[in-house]
């Protein structure tokens, strides 16, 4: 992963992933930095949705202007003038809106862009460089989209008549939205509203979908009013605020077969 987010999946898509559906069709609804995307078998279709047009830019400038970007990132001075001055200044031009946005997530104090970070065992420019043609390979196929959670299915064709139906029944959706309650690096945050909002469109579209969350009382009445299944992550849990992760889904939790854990490099 190229990319620092607060409440990426990266390290706990392992625990995830085996509650994952077989599709030939992978919707993502809040890409983020693509934790559980980068981390999973690549599926034959992939749109990526996020609304933050950084993360927009960031990869569509590495499907299209990969090496510009590496020469830009390598070459700049990595200091705390360039980070704090970067804070408050945007840029226009797509490579270094996309050189910008790496430095003050991956420079940064967890990733919150906020406060300049050294770093004693992890030096940024050599982990992207490192890291960013794995990432292309991933995603050079791949559909970005940038809009509201809301907008998205609407934005994808899918076949029609029987095709149709075929095609949404190999279709999975993931959403990862920022948990109720955080604000992370959302301008705005996600309110009660927009949870709502997000479980009834997902109840209706008619695909199989799934849902990250904490589990909290307004999220487990939801699922149950909607005939979902809430689905516990063992060993994934804030210790913080002692809240637990769950997976909510609309479609039974069918474990993947040990061999194909196996080939994932996923042990039980």
């Amino acid at each position: 992963m190229i990319l620092r987010r607060l409440g990426n999946k990266n390290k706990v898509s392992k625990l995830i992933l085996p509650h994952f559906p077989k599709h030939r069709t992978y919707i993502s609804l809040f890409f983020g930095a693509g934790g559980m995307y980068f981390n999973k078998p690549l599926a034959a279709n992939n749109f990526l949705n996020d609304n933050d047009e950084n993360v927009y830019n960031l990869f569509e400038v590495v499907k299209t202007k990969k090496d510009e970007l590496v020469n830009c990132f390598i070459d700049l001075p990595l200091h705390e003038s360039i980070f704090n001055q970067w804070k408050i200044s945007e840029e226009i031009d797509p490579i270094w809106k996309a050189v910008r946005f790496i430095m003050l997530s991956n420079a940064s104090y967890m990733g919150k862009s906020d406060t300049f970070h050294h770093r004693t065992n992890n030096n940024p420019k050599k982990s992207f460089e490192s890291k960013i043609q794995a990432t292309f390979e991933m995603i050079k196929n791949a559909r970005f989209m940038c809009c509201d959670f809301r907008e998205v299915l609407g934005k994808i064709a899918f076949e029609s008549g029987k095709d149709k139906l075929r095609d949404m029944e190999q279709t999975f959706i993931y959403a990862d939205p920022p948990y109720l309650g955080q604000t992370h690096n959302y301008k705005t945050g996600f309110k009660k509203n927009d949870t709502i909002d997000l479980f009834e469109l997902l109840s209706g579209c008619g695909m199989k979908f799934a849902i990250s969350e904490f589990k909290n009382k307004l999220i487990v009445d939801l699922a149950d009013q909607l005939g979902l299944q809430v689905i516990p992550l063992n060993g994934r849990q804030s210790l913080k605020n002692r809240r637990t992760e769950i997976l909510i889904t609309n479609y039974r939790n069918t474990q993947m077969s040990l061999f194909e854990l196996d080939e994932l490099g996923i042990s039980q």
